[in-house]
């Protein structure tokens, strides 16, 4: 049975999505993307973040999120893949004479809560900060065209607000815009920007060109 990073992997791989281009959109960092299509866990957050990762994976790439998260659910193990955080509380030098104490216990639940709660911070603040996604549907890059007038259209996030050439242009409430552009003889350029509320910005540059009949 394939393991969910092979999933992800593959079903990546046949859209033709570099690893550079899901961090962008996905807001999750190249080296936990790879850690995770490796399946290699030790090297992964703790699990509440990693089921958030295969989820935000998973939907971009329209797969079926339940069955990915139930998949990851069997092959995860604690005994296989101990918590890394845990470390800290080992020491090889003297393990003979570690205790452990209530008041150890309790102190290394409030660490590990608190170190919870700021990752958790951390990553929505890296979730609202990040620049918007922006998907091209058209027109290709380097394509060429027979018609003078042609169009481009892809989809954003529902709230941000998307340029063509400095031109500012409608975006319904799925995120989804549409817009003719006419051409002029030779090479087109056409930059297409996305810009959040928070005024962060992501742009595509498409360059096309124009040979009529």
């Amino acid at each position: 049975m394939r393991t969910v990073g092979q999933i992800l992997k593959e079903e990546r791989e046949k859209k033709f999505y570099t690893l550079e281009e899901i961090e962008k959109i996905t807001k999750i960092r190249i080296e936990l993307l790879k850690a995770l299509e490796n399946d290699d866990y030790i090297k992964l957050p703790p699990p509440t973040f990693v089921q958030g990762f295969i989820k935000n994976y998973g939907k971009f790439l329209k797969l079926d999120t339940s069955k990915l998260l139930a998949i990851y659910r069997r092959e995860y193990s604690i005994h296989k893949n101990p918590p890394r955080i845990l470390d800290s509380f080992i020491s090889p030098i003297d393990k003979k004479r570690l205790r452990i104490t209530p008041a150890k216990l309790l102190g290394t639940i409030v660490v590990v809560l608190i170190f919870s709660f700021f990752a958790y911070l951390w990553f929505e603040y890296r979730f609202l900060a990040g620049t918007p996604f922006l998907e091209i549907s058209q027109p290709n890059d380097q394509e060429t065209y027979k018609n003078e007038v042609i169009i481009v259209s892809g989809r954003t996030d529902p709230e941000a607000k998307v340029s063509i050439n400095d031109q500012e242009i409608q975006v319904d409430i799925s995120g989804r815009f549409s817009q003719e552009i006419r051409l002029k003889e030779s090479i087109n350029s056409i930059s297409i920007t996305a810009r959040s509320k928070e005024g962060k910005e992501t742009e595509v540059e498409r360059n096309v060109f124009y040979k009529p009949e």
